[in-house]
This record gives structure tokens, C-alpha cells and sequence, in this order.
């Protein structure tokens, strides 16, 4: 602690003890199954078209709404950010955040999941599933997995971890 002029004690600045923030894995077979199924979409309606000037209208015309779905998928998945702060994980994204207390993490468990949408944080196929509190669960895919689960086994080392056999990094 310190004294000013006055005499009056001024507390030291807090200082967290972990401040961590981790990007979010993004996996390129995002991208590549609309891609796909827009190339078949216009290869049918090319082979449809009555003309070949109808056909080149028409593929090009749905390639502007992929375009902008694409693109507006790849800004906020590349914009979902996990932040360890001390004790509390949060979860944000453009659309919607979350704050989990790290204390309440009770497993994390790595594996190939089908996940509902108000509970997915994540843009890979292998994804880590959190299970906090009692039955409350997310998914998250940070980049650096290992780090990121280490951080919270320092922060709660009652976490428990387990990947599903045969999972390739």
C-alpha cells in the first residue's frame, strides 16, 4: 500500500492472476460442403437452362447469396473468442456470450459430437465438450486445445479430462 499527501491509503491495482484469450479452431470442411452443393445445385440448372446464356444468368446468379453466407459465416465463427479471467470462462461471439465459473467445471471431454445450436461455442468437427454445474453443458473447439485445458486443470485441478480413442489432433 501506498500514502499520498493526505495520508490517505490508496490499494494496490488488482492484478489477475490468469488472463488467458483463445481463438476459435475453424475447420475448412465449413466451407467446402456448401461450396459443394452449390456446384451441384448449378450444374443441374445449367443442364436445365433452355439456353446457355439462361444457364450462365442463373449461376450466376445464386453465387452472390453463397457468396454472403459464406462470408458472413466466416466472420463470426472467426470472431468467437474464449477468455479465461482468474475464475470465470467466457464465451463470446458476435450473437451471444456466455460466463461459466471455472469452479463449476466438473469434465471435459474431447470427441466428434452432434450438438444442438444454443449450446455450440464451436466451429470444428472434434469439438471439447464442457460439463458444468450439474447437467449444463457447451461445446468449444479453441485452437490450442492442450493449453486451454491445462489452464483450467491449474485454475480447477478437480476437472476431469477424456478424449474418445482414435482422435487425431
Amino acid at each position: 500500500m501506498t500514502t499520498m499527501d493526505n495520508n490517505s491509503i490508496v490499494p494496490p491495482p488488482y492484478i489477475p492472476k490468469y488472463h488467458v484469450v483463445f481463438r476459435c479452431k475453424v475447420d475448412n470442411r465449413m466451407y467446402k460442403w456448401p461450396i459443394i452443393m452449390w456446384c451441384i445445385f448449378d450444374v443441374i440448372i445449367f443442364i436445365a437452362a433452355p439456353t446457355i446464356l439462361w444457364g450462365l444468368f442463373a449461376v450466376l446468379w445464386s453465387a452472390a447469396p453463397l457468396l454472403a453466407v459464406v462470408l458472413l459465416a466466416r466472420y463470426i465463427w472467426g470472431n468467437v473468442t474464449y477468455v479465461i479471467d482468474d475464475n470465470v470462462l467466457r464465451i463470446s461471439t458476435p450473437l451471444k456470450s456466455l460466463a461459466i465459473n471455472i469452479d463449476s467445471i466438473k469434465k471435459i471431454r474431447r470427441g466428434k459430437f452432434w450438438v444442438e445450436s444454443r449450446r455450440n461455442y464451436s466451429a470444428a468437427y472434434i469439438k471439447l465438450r464442457i460439463i458444468y454445474d450439474r447437467s449444463n453443458y457447451v461445446y468449444v473447439s479453441p485452437e490450442d486445445e492442450e493449453s486451454f485445458v491445462n489452464t483450467l486443470q491449474a485454475i480447477n485441478p478437480n476437472i476431469e479430462y477424456s478424449s474418445e480413442r482414435g482422435l487425431k489432433s
